[in-house]
């Protein structure tokens, strides 16, 4: 008995019939659907079944069989039935069919007739004409007005018939294979040969009838075989829906001009067409037009556009049957993608590998679902494929991204047996790059970042620096440091003493009252007096701001008050750092932190706690008021009172404000204190930083005593005021502020000289302690209280009121306890390290640098990875001073933040520790500042300061002999390295992603890439610079390549670097992707791969390269040249773009899976394993399997530490080669392996291995191949007198050692050398050589040819 529901009949047994029967079966109506032939796929949807017992060549057999089961409706999938007449003999004998005739076919089954049809109702198209004659047609081509290079088949041929040629030589050869040969059988018996169009291909069906049209959503197919549309045409690779390349515009044109014309002239015409009209169109700069017509539902584009579908599709059918498609609302599903991916069979298009087990086919679900296209089952139950497009993986997304994405993943995990399986990795990618386009293209700026300010600043500060020149200094600001000449000073042994230091909570107070000057003079004060408690001359200072918008005006002004303190104190400011940082500080808010550098004569360095006597005085100078000390706590205490400090003062000068008079900037004490040095009676000095006692402490030994008598000082009024409005007590006075003193000195007994310094007092004498007495204060005070009442206010009324303000000079010491120190390091008795000049120098050039992180700290914040945000420190700033030159001696650090975290901070220095180790310098000082008022709890910014020293004779850059000719030689970075993070910050909030999120381009987390830390380039280069080999260096930081390099040249050159000679690793090309950053504005920004780029006179070359090739990967990069013009660039980039757009595409591929063979122990795989799990190497590959043909080797271990999944396959396990090979090649299958690497894989593959994994198979040889093939090559070397060595990595061929070749790397063969040295050297370069091979392959840029050839792209 029939069923009570609606009964269809689906004509076919392809993707797009299982995609039709799928979507029919959701509609209520229908309660049974037959497939002719069907397939499995088909047949196991609910209420599917395939027709058996029918003809599908047999028409009438067809219809009969539909009568006799009262079929409601037949669906025609494929065209050849409609061409037949199908559809004619269905709807003779009163059966609906959705499908045209005969005639209707026609518009697609017979090219030159659409054609026509075209021209006749004025439907937009390419000019054509059309042939039966291989010569008249050949001519054509030739002569043609206009590119006549598409050749069709007139007649039907799968989808295949067409011939898109780059020239007319190529158009000819379709015209021989297709007309002449007859490749498509009577398909090609005439030809239409069509003018080439350009632009984008869409799809655009509709449901029809003989009146009107229903357009469905748009979709683009994707024809060629490959990825970037190269290789042959198919029948379609993949499609995706809807389709944004086509306007809302250009749609409704397509829809009015094309589908419905089409319509109307096929009504006109007499011809009855029900169904779909297929317009593929070709969206030219004039306007769409259309490529052909076809007249049935495309494949793929069907299983991606009927998902989306939102209503019923038997109704939209039958409607179109009864010519009553006005009456039905095409309802589509909104905010969703369909992205549907072919799997094809190996061979196809020219052939298809049928019986191939197919595994991995998930289950589908609501928005996931596999189509079979061509999907057998074999005896077992099995897939199988049958056909040449097996099957076509389709997902449903909001994000049309990650549709993409999610259906080639779901490929990258569906297995064929034997031959395998092919599938394009870029389906829509067209739109991605359409979605990039049409956003707004990111820049550094647009990220609140403003590098022509921070030029703009430089220059206004220039002349500052120059007013505070002295003697010692060499050169200016712009330079990557500050240099400094100590011959020009009259020190015999000099050593050097370094502070840093910084405001604290005062620059919330002067930044509100404007005195920007007088923050900076605070700032030099700081430190210049912090410089003196060594006993040393301040001579260099460096400054380093860091805000959330570069104000000009405001930064020029602090520098400016930094200059005057400098004048004062004739100390050069030689350099400094400028950091905005939109993400950490807020618009208007700033820090900044300063080092000093002064020298004193060995021997001469306080404090000489030895030379203490009992009677020695303690020698005072009066301070301004606060100074920097204790302004958090008096600011948050004085707001909590509610005072107004915008009101008259009650102190001090009252024509100011209360803020104004609390702002009173340091006093300086550098002239006063160097003269007390000069008469050798200063014994100690102490800086009072904040609380009075505690300094005093600080020079006091255990064994000594002191009463501090203010009996004879006058204690500045604000004291008096604070103590009274805050009811602070004694104590909290002289343990948190400076009480009026500025400076303590610790003087003979018998000296006068201080006398003659204006506002000295003696403080107190120095007493020896009594051990009778332990438990009594070592300090004790006298007259404090009468002192401030001498200023008889009323409103003296001091309390037990406190003032929480910590003091950090105990944990600072700490915190740099285990660091590393150089043997020129020494701890002063104070605590402080000294550093003496070592006396090999004849000429010392102190080489000065500062720096910060930017707004990668945020990421370490935010993640909680704050480990190694102190080696980026430490190397941004080392890695300047390198290029003047410099082997790095010191470091210094400055830590701010808001709330100390004694952890947090100790992690943090650990990592600078780390850098300092790393670069060789000793860690004399980490500074600590706690500012709530900018700093939230777990906030940070760090800033960083390195001094190194010089010969006069080996200062970098040479800037006056860099000449045209000279190579560049680049090392490359470890990613982004410290700059540009405010638009890596951008780019993440318009990609959607967090740093917890996994990177696409990477096995890890964003947060634990752009974490890499800076590359430290000192061990590399200090030989170079010692040897005299390099010209110039430049360290690619902020402003990139195009504005790092031109600081070491002069104006008359420029530079031509090759994008092709180093790798862009792909941070940058997703960082470009997503935020459509443009090239320009990368090389702008970042260091594109190039962390450091040296200027090489080309004699020197090859000894450089031998230096650094192997253990820094450096490459020549390009050549110094003449500049054009005086304003032409002065850094050229050559195939920058072209590298950059292969980066993208290699990052959305999936990452090749790569086995690696070995026997012994593993070095070579050790150095894969590295170099795959070094992203900024770009080998877009990962180690997934080690076979070992021997247990117990090194090489396993190497692979088990690495969590690599490891194999023995005992080669004594089997009888013969091809038996063993073939057990290891079913485990490289059922691994998926892309690549198979031989490491020190001591076995001769069998042929059939070799033919199985042509051109995915590599070696690596310990010579330079041809020569020296086969085993003891090194003794083959040497017996052979050769000058070198080295290795080769190749391609495996059934030959010994005879592949084709893909990386070679040379080692000179020394004198003296023996096997033994000769081979260390060479598996150095090993080590270089076989990752670099590895990339090439890996990314599509070394191939294979059918010739045994390798094709470099």
């Amino acid at each position: 008995m029939p069923a009570l529901g609606k009964q269809v009949l689906v004509i076919g047994s392809g993707g797009r019939e299982h995609a039709i029967c799928w979507k029919l079966s959701q509609s209520p109506l229908v309660s049974k659907i037959y497939a002719l032939p069907g397939s499995f796929g088909i047949d196991s949807l609910d209420i599917c079944q395939n027709l058996e017992g029918v003809d599908a060549k047999d028409f009438k057999a067809i219809a009969k069989w539909c009568k006799e089961n009262k079929i409601d409706m037949v669906v025609v999938g494929p065209e050849d039935p409609l061409a037949n007449g199908l559809g004619d003999v269905l709807q003779s004998a009163g059966i609906a069919c959705f499908g045209p005739g005969k005639k209707g076919a026609q518009i697609e089954a017979d090219k030159k007739w659409a054609k026509d049809f075209m021209i006749r109702n004025n439907i937009p198209t390419a000019r054509y004409e059309s042939f039966t004659d291989c010569a008249k047609a050949k001519e054509f081509i030739k002569t043609a007005p206009y590119k006549a290079l598409v050749v069709k088949a007139a007649g039907l041929a799968a989808g295949k018939g067409v011939v898109v040629a780059a020239n007319a030589e190529e158009a000819c050869q379709a015209v021989d294979e297709i007309l002449g040969s007859k490749k498509y059988g009577s398909a090609g018996e005439t030809l239409v040969i069509e003018e080439l169009l350009s632009g984008e291909e869409v799809s655009v069906l509709a449901f029809v009838d003989n009146h009107g049209v229903q357009a469905m959503l748009p979709a683009q197919d994707h024809k060629r075989l490959k990825e970037k549309d190269e290789g042959p045409n198919t029948g379609g690779m993949g499609a995706y829906c809807p389709c944004p390349l086509i306007t809302p515009d250009a749609l409704e044109l397509v829809r009015t001009k094309v589908l419905q014309q089409a319509v109307d002239g096929l009504r006109s015409e007499g011809i009855d067409y029900k169904g779909v009209l297929y317009a593929g169109m070709m969206l030219t700069p004039d306007g769409p037009r259309v490529l052909e017509f076809n007249c049935r539902f495309g494949d793929p584009e069907t299983q991606v556009i009927l998902p989306l579908l939102d209503c019923d599709l038997y109704e939209v059918m039958i409607a179109c049957c009864q010519n009553k498609l006005k009456d039905v609302n095409l309802k589509w599903r909104t905010g969703v993608s369909a992205v549907g991916v072919v799997m094809a069979s190996a061979g196809y298009p020219e052939t298809s590998t049928k019986g191939c087990v197919i595994e991995g086919i998930p289950a589908n679900t609501a928005d996931q679902i596999i189509f079979h296209s061509g999907v057998g089952v074999n005896a077992d139950g099995k897939f199988v494929t049958n056909g040449g497009r097996v099957l076509i993986a389709v997902t449903l997304r909001k994000d049309l991204k990650l549709a993409a994405q999610d259906s080639t993943n779901i490929c990258q995990n569906i297995t064929f047996s034997g031959a395998g399986a092919q599938f394009r990795t870029d389906i829509a990618e067209k739109a991605f790059k359409l979605q990039k386009s049409s956003q707004p293209s990111l820049s550094y700026k647009d990220s609140g970042v403003d590098i022509d300010a921070g030029d703009d600043l430089v220059q206004r500060i220039k002349p500052l620096s120059r007013g505070t020149q002295r003697p010692g200094v060499i050169g200016g600001l712009g330079g990557f440091g500050g240099l400094f000449r100590l011959k020009e000073l009259d020190y015999k042994n000099p050593v050097i003493c370094e502070a840093t230091n910084g405001v604290g909570s005062k620059i919330q107070l002067s930044l509100a009252l404007g005195t920007y000057e007088n923050l900076g003079y605070d700032l030099f004060a700081m430190c210049a007096n912090d410089i003196l408690e060594s006993g040393a001359e301040p001579v260099a200072f460096l400054d380093y701001i860091a805000c959330g918008k570069l104000q000009v005006p405001v930064a020029a002004q602090i520098v400016k008050g930094i200059s005057e303190g400098c004048r004062a104190a004739k100390c050069a400011l030689v350099g400094g750092e400028t950091a905005e940082m939109p993400s950490v500080y807020e618009v208007g808010k700033y820090d900044i932190a300063g080092y000093c550098v002064g020298i004193v004569e060995k021997g001469k360095e306080l404090p000489k706690y030895e030379l203490y006597e009992e009677g020695d005085l303690l020698i005072s100078l009066p301070s301004s008021g606060l100074h920097c000390g204790g302004y958090n706590a008096v600011l948050s205490s004085l707001q909590n009172q509610g005072v107004d400090l915008t009101e008259k003062s009650e102190f001090g000068d009252k024509q100011k404000t209360l803020g104004e008079n609390l702002a009173e900037p340091s006093l300086l004490y550098v002239q006063e204190v160097l003269q007390m040095l000069r008469s050798e009676t200063v014994k100690a000095v102490a800086h009072i930083t904040s609380g009075l006692i505690p300094n005093v402490a600080r020079i006091l030994p255990s064994k000594y005593e002191i009463a501090l008598d203010f009996g004879d000082l006058t204690v500045p009024e604000v004291y008096v005021w604070l103590a009274a409005k805050l009811k602070l007590s004694e104590d909290t006075l002289l343990q948190t502020l400076n009480c009026g003193i500025g400076l303590v000195m610790i003087v003979h007994k018998g000296s006068t000289a201080w006398k003659s310094i204006k506002g000295a007092k003696v403080l107190g004498v120095v007493k020896r302690r009594l051990n009778s007495c332990p438990k009594t204060p070592q300090i004790e005070v006298k007259n404090f209280v009468q002192a401030l009442e001498k200023h008889k206010k009323n409103w003296i009324d001091m309390g037990d009121g406190e003032l929480s303000e910590p003091n950090y000079h105990e944990l600072q010491g700490q915190l740099i306890v285990n660091a590393e120190k150089r043997p020129e390091s020494f701890v002063a008795q104070n605590g402080r390290r000294l550093t003496e000049v070592p006396k090999t120098f004849k000429d010392p050039i102190l080489i000065m640098g500062t720096d910060g992180v930017g707004t990668k700290i945020k990421i370490a914040q935010q993640t909680g990875r704050n480990g190694t945000v102190g080696i980026d420190l430490v190397a941004m700033c080392v890695n300047d001073i390198l290029c003047n030159g410099a082997e790095p001696f010191t470091f210094a650090s400055y830590y701010a933040c808001g709330q100390l975290d004694e952890e947090l901070a100790e992690e943090i220095v650990d990592g600078v520790i780390e850098g300092a180790r790393q670069s060789g310098a000793s860690l004399v000082e980490s500074h600590i500042s706690e500012v709530p008022v900018l700093y939230k709890p777990k906030v940070y910014d760090l800033a960083g300061f390195s001094l190194g020293i010089a010969e006069y004779e080996r200062i970098l850059p040479l800037t006056d002999k860099i000449q045209p000719g000279d190579v560049l030689i680049g090392l490359p970075s470890s990613g982004v390295h410290s700059n540009g993070f405010s638009l890596v910050h951008a780019v993440m909030k318009l990609a959607g992603v967090t740093f917890d999120d996994k990177a696409p381009f990477s096995n890890l987390t964003f947060g634990e890439e752009f974490l890499r830390p800076t590359k430290i380039y000192v061990n590399a280069l200090k030989p170079l610079i010692q040897k005299g080999l390099v010209k110039a260096m430049a360290h690619i930081t902020g402003g990139g390549l195009t504005e790092n390099i031109p600081r070491v040249l002069r104006k008359d050159l420029a530079v031509q670097l090759n994008a092709e000679k180093f790798t862009i690793p792909p941070v940058f090309a997703w960082l470009a992707q997503e935020g459509n950053v443009k090239p320009e504005e990368m090389q702008r920004t970042y260091n594109c791969g190039l962390g450091m780029v040296l200027v090489v006179d080309p004699k020197h070359e090859r000894q450089v390269m031998e230096l650094i090739e192997f253990s820094e990967r450096a490459a020549k990069v390009g050549v110094v040249k003449r500049r054009e013009t005086v304003v032409s660039p002065q850094v050229q980039v050559d195939n920058f773009e072209k590298c950059l757009e292969h980066t993208k595409r290699v990052i959305s591929a999936p990452r090749k899976r790569v086995a690696v063979l070995i026997s012994g122990s593993g070095t070579n795989l050790q150095a894969l394993i590295d170099a795959s799990r070094d992203t900024s190497q770009g080998l877009n590959s990962d180690i997934v399997l080690v076979i070992s043909n021997k247990s117990g080797v090194k090489g396993i271990e190497r692979a088990q530490k690495a969590g690599i999944p490891s194999i023995i396959i005992s080669h004594r396990d089997f009888k013969t080669r091809e038996a063993f090979d073939e057990e290891m090649s079913k485990h490289l299958l059922q691994m998926k392996i892309d690549i198979v690497c031989l490491a020190g894989f001591m076995r001769v593959l069998s042929e059939p291995f070799v033919k199985l994994w042509r051109g995915k198979l590599l070696n690596i040889h310990p010579s330079l191949l041809p020569k020296h093939p086969g085993l003891h090559v090194q003794k083959k070397a040497l017996e052979a007198g050769d000058k070198e060595s080295g290795c080769t990595v190749h391609f495996v061929d059934e030959g010994v050692d005879t592949g084709a070749i893909v990386v070679q790397s040379s080692v000179p063969i020394l004198p003296g050398d023996t096997e033994e040295t000769l081979t260390e050297r060479i598996h150095y370069a090993e080590y270089f050589a076989f990752p670099k091979a590895l990339r090439l392959v890996a990314n599509g840029l070394a191939r294979l040819n059918k010739d045994g050839k390798v094709i470099f792209a």
